[in-house]
């Protein structure tokens, strides 16, 4: 390929890149294939972004002219994409005289290239040597950096073995698909024989025949055992599925189900992810375990028996009573005289009811105060009797125990942390987890890995549920239905692998908000609860405990996760919210002000024995940092 026929490729690729029909990363790939080797052995090629010659002079590419314009065509072809050559960069050396034939000079991007068939004569010699020490002056004078700049092309960066070059590839992603689809595989199902249907036709009764008595007999269990064959079994994960209903559905345990498909963690599964089913455990009536077998005695009786048939009617024979002799009673005497009066009887008192005593209260709680000199929170962990109360730090709000107490995760809203944060319960060891300020409502996995939130940090107003997949790296992904973000705030990750959570039918009917839940992994989302008010979610098996305005002032209220059993925990002119289970499941921790100032309370889970621990000593915020949109949490 020639020097000409070159740049008259390159022209063309420029216009289509800059009309549209070329994307940017094929335009720089073709670009690096338009390579050019001349008659010298020496490699060239054009600048994508200037267009101007770049040579390679052994050690790196450099802005030069060609000296001619032949040249031969490189190994590579003229539209095969080729990356950059990386060569190692040389330490800066004086510059040393080239042997004859000498090379052209390296040059600028500013300066133009000297005529090939010029001499270098004395006087032009002279006044180069005066130009070096003219530039050897500025460089002591002027300092490092005005020389660096100078000759590094006015801060252009020289491409280095370690940095991309820019003509280098473009990475791309490909996001996941967005529909997902279910392949049924044919399975094996187990059939069970009926037992043959009793004979309709009438028969005798054979005669009695000396039974011995009952004696215990044991089967084989290698005789009776029934081997059961069972086809490998596959099911492809529909959106809003966890790993629970799968197993349940296929009478596997979830541990099971998990091992079999190299599951850690169950509560990422994936939308259109395959999984491989166990076979199911052998029950006892196939006879694989020695089952004790008797034998009942038979009694004689000399009548004949008959069966009911469908079609006749056996009649019975009524034998026809015989009379019998009736007795007539004796006269009873009479007593005469007055009526004895009985003796008095002793009425038993009733037993008093028992009341049940409350659950015995044990672990650690964590809170935030408002402060209102310095306008944020500050967040505090104490037992759960209020003894021991420790300042963690200042600027931090909506803590969450992980499981095991161990680790703390919170809202960072200081200069310094301003983004979700983790730390141990003396608020040491701290980290931020997440890349946006707006990101919020943190809530750990069921294995304590990574973290649920919730964010408005797409600056359309609303507040979308994502999942940090990286505490280390900050990589964070959204929950999605199908292509799109689920839209909700204040979630709570349940121990099943499902997130409930305070949000809107965004996708059908606007109006209709409460509680939510939906699966770790995405798909589709379930309503819950039904009044717009139903917020602060924290879940215990299969109950979650809420707080809610519908009945004309916050009080705390607990549901099923089916949306059954809904009930009303506590009943008071007050306040009451922010409801945190404890680690036995057992009780529910609130605050309220009731008492006249802002405390921590306690009650069984079934709402009685209501009872204050401790007070605040403080209240909160108003607005953005209103009471309503912080959160307390229990751990061991």
């Amino acid at each position: 390929m020639r020097f000409q026929e070159a740049k008259r490729r390159f022209r063309e690729l420029e216009a289509s890149f800059l009309s549209g029909e070329l994307p940017e990363d094929e335009f720089l790939n073709r670009v690096v294939g338009l390579q050019v080797t001349d008659e010298e052995g020496r490699r060239w090629m054009l600048n994508a972004r200037t267009g101007r010659w770049m040579v390679h002079d052994g050690r790196q590419w450099v802005f030069a002219e060609p000296a001619r314009a032949g040249g031969s065509l490189h190994e590579s072809s003229i539209e095969a994409p080729m990356p950059l050559p990386r060569q190692p960069e040389p330490e800066p050396r004086p510059a040393e005289p080239a042997p004859a034939p000498a090379p052209p000079p390296i040059l600028h991007r500013d300066q133009a290239a000297p005529s090939p068939s010029a001499q270098p004569s004395r006087r032009r010699m002279l006044l180069g040597f005066f130009v070096a020490l003219v530039a050897l002056g500025c460089l002591v004078s002027g300092g490092a950096a005005t020389w660096v700049l100078f000759l590094r092309n006015l801060g252009e960066a020289t491409p280095t073995p370690g940095e991309l070059s820019p003509v280098a590839l473009v990475e791309t992603y490909t996001p996941r698909p967005a529909t997902a689809t279910y392949t049924p595989t044919p399975t094996a199902t187990p059939s069970r024989t009926p037992r043959p249907p009793a004979s309709a036709t009438p028969t005798d009764t054979p005669p009695a025949t000396a039974t011995p008595r009952i004696t215990p007999t044991l089967a084989s269990p290698t005789a009776s055992a029934t081997t059961v064959a069972t086809a490998a079994r596959t099911y492809t994960v529909r959106a809003g599925e966890t790993l629970s209903e799968i197993a349940a559905r296929f009478d596997v345990s979830v541990n099971a189900l998990a091992a079999a498909n190299g599951i850690s963690n169950a509560a990422l599964i994936q939308v259109g992810q395959v999984l491989t089913i166990p076979p199911s455990p052998a029950p006892d009536v196939l006879g694989t375990t020695a089952t004790p077998t008797w034998t009942p005695i038979v009694l004689s009786t000399p009548t004949r028996l008959t069966s009911v048939t469908p079609t006749s009617t056996a009649t019975r024979a009524t034998s026809t009573p015989t009379p019998t002799a009736t007795r007539t009673p004796s006269p009873t005497p009479t007593r005469i005289g007055p009526t004895p009066t009985p003796a008095p009887t002793n009425t038993p008192r009733p037993a008093n009811t028992p009341v049940p005593k409350p659950a015995a209260l044990s672990g650690k709680i964590a809170f935030t105060v408002w402060d209102p000199i310095a306008g944020d929170y500050v967040l505090y962990v104490s037992r759960i009797d209020g003894s021991g109360r420790n300042r963690l730090g200042q600027g931090f709000r909506q803590p969450q125990f992980r499981q095991d107490g161990n680790l703390l995760a919170a809202n960072g809203d200081t200069a310094n942390y301003e983004h979700l944060v983790t730390m141990d319960p003396s608020g040491g060891d701290l980290h931020e987890v997440s890349n946006y300020i707006e990101d919020a409502y943190p809530s750990w996995s069921p294995d304590g890995a990574i973290v649920a939130y919730s964010s408005t940090s797409w600056g359309d107003g609303q507040s979308r549920l994502g999942i940090v997949h990286d505490m280390f790296g900050k990589s964070q992904e959204w929950i999605r239905t199908g292509a799109t973000e689920i839209r909700g705030e204040y979630p709570f990750w349940l121990a099943d692998g499902r997130v409930v959570y305070h949000g809107c039918d965004f996708l059908v009917d606007h109006a209709a908000c409460g509680l939510f839940w939906v699966g770790a992994g995405g798909g589709a989302y379930v309503r819950l609860t039904t009044h717009n008010s139903d917020t602060a979610p924290s879940g215990s098996g299969a109950r979650v405990a809420f707080m809610s305005a519908r009945d004309g002032n916050w009080e705390v209220y607990s549901v099923n996760m089916d949306g059954s059993g809904l009930k009303r925990l506590t009943s008071n002119a007050a306040q009451d919210g922010l409801p945190t289970w404890s680690p036995d499941g057992k009780s529910i921790a609130f605050v309220s002000n009731r008492d006249g100032g802002w405390a921590i309370w306690v009650m069984d889970a079934s709402g009685s024995n209501q009872r204050k621990l401790f007070s605040l000593n403080g209240g909160y915020g108003s607005g953005e940092y209103d009471w309503t949109r912080e959160r307390i949490s229990w751990a061991p």
